[in-house]
């Protein structure tokens, strides 16, 4: 048995406590130096600030094409072994640490029992990324332990016309006046570290983006009722959870504020949301796009957003 009296490692994660300032870095240091390694990944000759590549809709065409059909050679055993070796490796890390590789962590997953050498390619640019920014650290700020969601996603932005539901969780300040759903003008809680990330390929299609907002909505409070819990017993108990999205009509399906008549296709169990949110337990309400932390997580994003983003979830490098 060791004593540390410092709590500066915990489960693999290296945590730098400040008292001054009241803020703790979570890092795991060398751990993708090593990961590189072991991959036998060469430098890349240009840095790569993007960890997936995007495409780009064709703004002003009348018609928006879906992305031509992958029809590159399937990959060899080894090098599928290989890539499921890597997805694993960074997976642990980006859980952990660095969220900003999840959802190309997602995509590749979803390829890995038929990769192509498109996947190949794919893998090798979210190394180089890795490669670009190798030690990320997530800092904490000490707050209230109010739980706060956002929700998003993203309408048939993967392979086989699927949708990708994304979650940002935080621990906050309560809102102003807490139970009631805050005006676009109000001021929200402080930003702080992410307690949880969700960036997920659901399994169905989808038939419209109102859809994929419920669905983001009906899982993101799900996994909340365990967290809810668990803060209530560890002596924090919660108001109503306030759950952010960026689609209106999805809230007020959520809120029984919008009759449905022509979203037949809406799964039922989606509906599960709003009997919670007449328990009291969740709190819906609509905020902008730009607003929504969980934007980023839904979709795959230019490089230029990336640049942009990185600094809101990640603490940047110090110089």
């Amino acid at each position: 048995m060791t004593t540390d009296w410092t709590g500066s490692l915990y489960c693999g994660l290296t945590l730098n406590w400040d008292y001054t300032n009241r803020t703790v870095d979570l890092s795991m240091p060398g751990y993708i130096t090593k990961a590189l390694a072991r991959f036998e990944h060469p430098h890349p000759n240009r840095a790569q600030n993007s960890p997936y590549k995007c495409n780009l809709p064709q703004y002003g065409a009348k018609t928006q094409l879906t992305a031509k059909a992958d029809t590159t050679n399937p990959l060899q055993q080894k090098d599928t072994k290989r890539l499921q070796e890597i997805i694993g490796t960074l997976l642990y890390y980006g859980r952990a640490v660095d969220s900003t590789m999840l959802v190309a962590l997602g995509t590749l997953a979803s390829a890995q029992t038929k990769g192509t050498q498109a996947t190949k390619r794919a893998a090798a640019q979210l190394l180089d990324y890795c490669f670009t920014h190798p030690d990320a650290t997530v800092r904490y700020h000490a707050s209230g332990m109010i739980l706060s969601i956002h929700s998003d996603a993203s309408y048939h932005s993967e392979t086989e016309a699927r949708s990708r539901v994304a979650g940002h969780f935080i621990l906050s300040d309560s809102l102003q006046q807490p139970n009631t759903a805050p005006k676009p003008a109000d001021k929200l809680p402080p930003h702080n570290g992410a307690i949880l990330i969700i960036s997920s390929i659901l399994p169905m299609v989808l038939a419209s983006a109102t859809e994929a907002e419920l669905a983001a909505l009906y899982y993101n409070a799900r996994e909340a009722c365990t967290i809810r819990t668990t803060l209530d017993e560890m002596g924090h108990p919660q108001p109503a959870t306030p759950i952010q999205t960026d689609n209106e009509v999805a809230v007020g399906l959520a809120l029984n504020t919008v009759k449905q008549r022509r979203s037949k296709a809406i799964d039922m169990r989606f509906y599960w949301i709003r009997d919670r949110i007449q328990q009291g337990q969740f709190l819906v309400y609509w905020r902008p796009g730009k607003e929504n932390d969980a934007d980023y997580f839904s979709k795959h994003h230019p490089t230029a957003h990336h640049i942009l983003k990185r600094a809101r979830y990640l603490q940047p490098i110090p110089e």
